[in-house]
């Protein structure tokens, strides 16, 4: 994971910290994983917030700050396709 200068406040994705990430402070950042700490680059992955309103692929609406992303990676026809599919907190949790 490349090494970044946070360009807004944050929340830090690693399982178990949840913590505060600062405007300026330097953390680990990919879009599979989001930012992190420095120090919880090797934790395992915690859940990624969703901060936009959703669907779920069960069809439920999930509003913003509730329920979970999970960054699928795809090829289709030669071309690296990435996109966030919302979870609602049922599926989550099943």
């Amino acid at each position: 994971m490349p090494t970044i200068v946070a360009a807004k406040a944050g929340t830090c994705t690693a399982a178990g910290c949840g913590g505060r990430i600062l405007k300026g402070e330097f953390v680990e950042y990919s879009a599979a994983t989001g930012t992190r700490h420095l120090e919880c680059a090797s934790a395992e992955q915690g859940r990624r917030p969703n901060l936009k309103a959703g669907k779920c692929r069960c069809g439920a609406q999930v509003a913003p700050r509730e329920g979970t992303l999970v960054l699928k990676e795809t090829t289709r026809a030669g071309r690296f396709r990435k996109e966030w599919l919302v979870l609602c907190v049922q599926c989550t949790i099943g």
